[in-house]
């Protein structure tokens, strides 16, 4: 009867050590290939009530009883305005509140307009003053109409920050299965710190803040 050959002891150390260090391996070097990519926040487009309105500054005057104003609008704005169009009224001389009224006349010639930053071209436009408390008026007061040029709608927004813009067009990257993923978009109106998206958004996409730091199918991990 043959006997079992055992293995030398140094053999069977030799065998641990190196099924030792593929299981460290296994673990470790997924580890460490995270480590090196790039760390992203994510967000999602925002919805925000608008209301498409045209600002234009001017001066209070009075035609017999009747109490108006005129607005000088920007070139740029004029085509958005039409004749019924309502309107609200602040000013520094009336601290009691919100004036309303409503657009009468277009005046039919431009004229260039001397502001704190440069000249630009207006057009004057007059609002008849319909709502506020008029014992409070006074001819040549400083008045900021607020034109009001559509019907409030939502809209998704997005921060400029995370909108990119290169031959094609606009882009933002898109959080998708552990990649960074390019999304071309179209984006509409303006506001100070945010873009409206007509398309290429959809509900539950999580958009990548820091563009510059991925690329086009490019591994990510959430910070």
């Amino acid at each position: 009867m043959k006997s079992k050959r055992r293995l030398p002891l140094l053999k069977i150390i030799i065998i641990a050590a190196l099924a030792f260090s593929a299981g460290y391996v296994a673990f470790v070097v997924p580890d460490a290939v995270e480590s090196f990519m790039p760390a992203v926040d994510t967000i999602k487009a925002e919805s925000l009530g608008y209301k498409p309105t045209v600002s234009a500054k001017g001066a209070i005057v009075s035609r017999g009883e009747q109490w108006m104003a005129v607005v000088a609008v920007n070139e740029g704005d004029i085509s958005a305005v039409e004749i019924g169009q309502s309107v609200q009224l602040s000013g520094a001389a009336l601290p009691d509140g919100i004036y309303r009224g409503s657009v009468i006349s277009i005046a039919d010639t431009a004229y260039t307009q001397q502001t704190a930053a440069a000249p630009e071209i207006v057009v004057d436009v007059t609002v008849e003053i319909e709502e506020g408390d008029f014992s409070m008026l006074r001819s040549g007061y400083s008045v900021t109409a607020q034109l009001k040029t559509g019907e409030e709608r939502f809209v998704k927004m997005l921060p400029y920050s995370v909108i990119r813009q290169d031959e094609k067009g606009e882009y933002v990257y898109i959080l998708q299965n552990g990649s960074s993923v390019r999304r071309d978009i179209v984006t509409g109106i303006e506001l100070a710190d945010k873009t409206e998206v007509v398309s290429g958004i959809f509900e539950g996409d999580m958009i990548i803040c820091d563009p510059e730091a991925v690329s086009d199918g490019g591994k990510v991990r959430l910070k």
